[in-house]
C-alpha cells in the first residue's frame, strides 16, 4: 500500500533523520474515516494506520464504556496500532458527550503528532465528529433537577408529550429527534431552558468552514451488502456471549446515556424470557439496520466529504488503499 505524503519516507524524515511530521507548519489535515455501523471501518482503519505510522482515535458514543465490548462491537487494537478512547469509562458512573470527545480528540491529535505519527479519527458518531470540526455554541451544564422533572413527565404522559414540548420551543430540533429518544429530547430542552434560545440555533455555524483542518472520507456500502454484514455481525455477537455481557451490565445502575446502547433493551427482554434467542437476534439486526439508515442520513448533511464505495468480498486492505488514495488526491 502506498504511504504517500502522510508517512512515506520522503515526507516522514528530513535528510538528517529528524522527523518532519510534527514540525510541519501548518500541519496536514487530520484524516477522518466515517461510515455506518457494520461498514468495516475498524478493520480498514488498522490498515490505514499501519500504512502511515498512525494511531486511531475512536469517534463513538458507546465504545468508550467498559464492559460492553461485544454489544458495541468495539475494535480489538493490535499491538502495532495504538487505539484511543476505547473502554475507559464506567457506564454506571462516568458520562460522555460530544464536547468531551472534542476536548479529548484535540489533546490526542497534538500528542500523536508530537510522536511524529498520524492521527486517524475513525467512527460512526457523526455528531461528535461534526462538533469537533465545527466547534460548539455556549457551554450548557447539566441541570439534574430539570432532567428529573422531564423524566417524570415522560413517566406520567409518555415520550410524545416530551416531543410535543420540544416542538413548541424548537421545531427544527424536534423534527430531527425521534419521539422516543428521551436523551436527545431532554438535552435539547435543557439547552432551551439554560439559554433562552433553541438548541438548533447554535448550529448555524455548522454550515460555515471547519474550525479544525481535516479531510473526511465516508465509507459506503450497498444496502444489501450492509444488511448482510449486520446480520453476520449480530450472529457473531451472540456467539461471543453478548447475552451474558448484557446480564452483567443490567445488574448495575447504568447511567441513562449508557442504557441507550443499541440492543441492550432487546437483550433485557431476552433475559426476562420475553424473547427467544432467534427473536432477539432478529430484533437487534433490525434495530441496527434502522440505525445505519439514520447514520447515512446524517452523513448526507456533511459538506466536503469524499466517498469510497466498498463492495462485498473486497478486502479491508484494498479498501484502505482506496481511502488513502482518495485522501492523497485531496491534498494535491
Amino acid at each position: 500500500m502506498s504511504t504517500g505524503r502522510y508517512h512515506g519516507t520522503p515526507f516522514a524524515f528530513a535528510g538528517s533523520g529528524a522527523p518532519r511530521y510534527a514540525r510541519r507548519v501548518p500541519p496536514l489535515p487530520v484524516p477522518c474515516l466515517i461510515g455506518p455501523t457494520g461498514s468495516g471501518k475498524s478493520d480498514v482503519a488498522v490498515h490505514l494506520a499501519r500504512a502511515t505510522r498512525g494511531e486511531v482515535i475512536a469517534c463513538d458514543a458507546f465504545t468508550v464504556y467498559r464492559g460492553m465490548e461485544i454489544l458495541t462491537a468495539a475494535p480489538t487494537a493490535p499491538d502495532d496500532v495504538p487505539h484511543h478512547l476505547l473502554g475507559f469509562l464506567d457506564p454506571a458512573r462516568e458520562r460522555y458527550s460530544a464536547a468531551a470527545f472534542a476536548a479529548a480528540a484535540d489533546d490526542l491529535v497534538a500528542g500523536i503528532r508530537a510522536r511524529d505519527r498520524v492521527p486517524w479519527i475513525v467512527g460512526g458518531t457523526a455528531l461528535y465528529l461534526r462538533g469537533w470540526l465545527k466547534g460548539f455554541g455556549p457551554r450548557v451544564e447539566r441541570d439534574e433537577a430539570y432532567r428529573d422533572e422531564l423524566r417524570a413527565l415522560v413517566e406520567r404522559e409518555g415520550h410524545r408529550r416530551l416531543h410535543a414540548l420540544l416542538g413548541g420551543l424548537d421545531p427544527v430540533r424536534a423534527a430531527e429527534v425521534h419521539p422516543n429518544d428521551t436523551r436527545r429530547l431532554v438535552r435539547a430542552l435543557e439547552i432551551v431552558r439554560a439559554t433562552g434560545q433553541p438548541a438548533s440555533a447554535f448550529r448555524a455555524d455548522w454550515a460555515g468552514p471547519d474550525r479544525r483542518p481535516a479531510v473526511v472520507v465516508r465509507l459506503c456500502r450497498s444496502p444489501e451488502d450492509l444488511d448482510d454484514r449486520i446480520r453476520r455481525r449480530t450472529a457473531a455477537m451472540f456467539d461471543a456471549g453478548v447475552v451474558e455481557e448484557a446480564r452483567r451490565l443490567l445488574a448495575r445502575p447504568l447511567l441513562p446515556e449508557a442504557r441507550q446502547v443499541l440492543g441492550l433493551d432487546v437483550l433485557a427482554r431476552r433475559l426476562a424470557g420475553e424473547l427467544d434467542e432467534a427473536a432477539a437476534r432478529d430484533a437487534i439486526a433490525l434495530k441496527t439496520r434502522r440505525f445505519a439508515r439514520k447514520q447515512r442520513t446524517f452523513f448526507d448533511s456533511f459538506a466536503s466529504v469524499h466517498v469510497v464505495d466498498a463492495v462485498a468480498d473486497e478486502s479491508s486492505e484494498t479498501v484502505a488503499s482506496r481511502v488513502l488514495a482518495k485522501i492523497e488526491s485531496r491534498l494535491r
